[in-house]
């Protein structure tokens, strides 16, 4: 084997069995609230098109579970962002049977993070009031996660991009992953957040985890607000 190799699979050996599996629970227990907003969604908003956005979104955070368990920061931050990605193109093709039919044919035809939130901002009455009254009560560190996320895909800063190194150095170390796991609470807020200024009067019906985490977030008049 490789000495290049057999180094990175020494070193992702050892971050499984150091902080690999702490990382990994802790990850999952970020992504709960999504998890639980995608059975909701699976239950309730589903129109038979593009469902597998939905998967999509629950892969992906698989992805991220399993990235940081073995220390691969950089593809988790790729995880992390398709989370976003997928979980907002769904709240577009939903509802557009003909151009998702016309992205599956061609490849054309991709939502970005500005269209969808456009989209729903002018077609739902209530999206923009919602999620301006839940922006300015976030809890998370970024308040719009996806900007940061972007920054490391797209590596065009010296912050950013890729290290030219050794096949070892792919594992990040202890602070970066859990910089990460800190992320996936980041990015399941930022999505809670868009989800709820689209359907936070269907309150009676959402995720008990959603619903609980709003008391700590809200006063009555803001939850009134939001639930209205």
């Amino acid at each position: 084997m490789d000495e290049n190799v057999a180094a990175l699979l020494a070193a992702a050996s050892d971050h499984v069995v150091n902080i690999g599996i702490e990382r990994s629970h802790a990850v999952a227990t970020e992504a709960q609230v999504l998890l639980d907003w995608l059975n909701y969604l699976r239950q309730s908003e589903t129109t038979n098109v593009a469902d597998v956005l939905l998967d999509g979104t629950q892969g992906a955070i698989i992805e991220t579970v399993g990235c940081l368990a073995l220390g691969l920061v950089r593809p988790a931050l790729s995880s992390l962002r398709s989370q976003i990605d997928m979980m907002l193109a769904w709240l577009y093709f939903k509802d557009h049977k003909v151009e998702w039919n016309r992205l599956r044919d061609t490849g054309r035809g991709f939502q970005t993070k500005t269209n969808v939130l456009s989209y729903v901002n002018e077609h739902w009455p209530r999206f923009q009031s919602r999620f301006k009254l839940l922006a300015q009560q976030h809890t998370r560190q970024e308040e719009d996660p996806y900007r940061l996320l972007s920054a490391h895909i797209h590596g065009q800063t010296d912050f950013t991009a890729p290290k030219v190194g050794p096949l070892v150095e792919l594992v990040g170390d202890a602070r970066l992953s859990e910089d990460c796991v800190k992320l996936q609470r980041d990015v399941a807020e930022y999505i809670g957040d868009v989800l709820l200024a689209l359907y936070g009067d269907k309150w009676a019906a959402l995720p008990n985890s959603v619903k609980n985490g709003l008391e700590h977030r809200l006063n009555s008049k803001q939850q009134k607000a939001v639930f209205a």
